[in-house]
C-alpha cells in the first residue's frame, strides 16, 4: 500500500469558514501572528532594493512561509506557537533542495511576467494598450498563481520532491475549488481595501488573518487515501472525507 493525494472540494462558501477559523486562531496569539507576518513581508520589502538581495529573499521565502504554515498547525493542536517553530524549516535538510527549487522555478516563471508587465505599464502610460498582450499576461499571472498556490506547502507536509507533481496537486486544488478560492478571493479583496480609508493600520490585522485562513484552504482542499502499488485502488477524482494529518 502507499499514499495517493486527493483533491477534495469545498462549498462556495468554505472560504468564509477559513476566515472564522483563522480569526480563532489569530485571536489566541495576535502580537506573534502580526509579528510573523511582517517578518514575510518586510523581507519581501528589502528584495526591491538589490538584485542580488531580491534573488537571496527570494530563495529564503519558501522557508519563512514553511514557518508560518508549522505555526498555524501548532496552534491548531492547542499548542503555545513560538518564534523557534517559525525558524524551524531553515533547520530542516529534507525540505532545503525542494524549497530552493521551487524558489528558482518561481523566479524563472516571473522573467517572462515581469517583462510583459513592464511592457504593459508603458502601454498604459501611453494611452494605448494592446489588449492581446493584456490577455496573455493575465492568463500567465493566473496559471504562475495557481501552480505555486499551495507548492511549499505540499513540499513541507506531504513530504513530496518532485516539481511536476507539486505543481499539478496545486494546479488541482485551485481547479477544482475556482468557486470557493473566488468567494475567498473577493472578501480578502474588500478586507485589503480597508487599508486606504485606515491609513493602512488594518493591515496589521488583515494580512494576519489572510494568510492564516489562505493554509487553512489547503487543509480542506488535500486529503491522503490508501491505494494499492498498482495505483488501481483508489480514485484520485474522488472526493474523500479524511483529510490528511500534518505533522510538525
Amino acid at each position: 500500500m502507499k499514499l495517493q493525494l486527493v483533491v477534495r472540494r469545498a462549498p462556495a462558501a468554505a472560504g468564509l469558514r477559513w476566515l472564522q477559523q483563522a480569526w480563532v486562531l489569530f485571536k489566541q496569539q495576535p502580537g506573534l501572528w502580526i509579528q510573523l507576518v511582517l517578518i514575510i513581508h518586510f523581507s519581501t520589502l528589502l528584495g526591491v532594493i538589490h538584485p542580488l538581495v531580491g534573488v537571496l529573499i527570494a530563495l529564503l521565502n519558501p522557508f519563512l512561509t514553511a514557518g508560518l504554515y508549522r505555526c498555524i498547525v501548532a496552534s491548531q493542536k492547542g499548542a503555545t506557537v513560538s518564534l523557534t517553530q517559525f525558524w524551524q524549516p531553515l533547520k530542516e535538510p529534507a525540505c532545503r533542495a525542494v524549497f530552493l527549487r521551487l524558489a528558482a522555478a518561481n523566479m524563472l516563471f516571473s522573467i517572462p511576467l515581469t517583462i510583459l508587465g513592464q511592457e504593459l505599464l508603458q502601454q498604459v502610460q501611453a494611452g494605448d494598450v494592446n489588449f492581446l498582450l493584456l490577455l496573455i499576461f493575465v492568463t500567465g499571472m493566473t496559471l504562475v498563481l495557481m501552480l505555486f498556490a499551495y507548492a511549499i506547502a505540499i513540499a513541507y507536509f506531504l513530504k513530496e520532491t518532485r516539481l511536476l507533481p507539486i505543481f499539478q496537486a496545486s494546479f488541482m486544488a485551485c481547479w477544482r475549488n475556482v468557486q470557493p478560492l473566488s468567494v475567498y478571493g473577493v472578501v480578502a479583496v474588500l478586507l485589503i481595501s480597508t487599508g486606504v480609508p485606515s491609513l493602512f493600520i488594518s493591515w496589521i490585522i488583515v494580512l494576519p488573518l489572510l494568510s492564516i485562513s489562505f493554509f487553512l484552504s489547503f487543509t480542506e482542499f488535500f486529503a491522503l487515501t490508501p491505494v494499492d502499488q498498482d495505483g488501481s485502488g483508489g480514485d484520485g477524482d474522488k472526493d474523500d472525507d479524511k483529510a490528511g494529518f500534518l505533522e510538525v
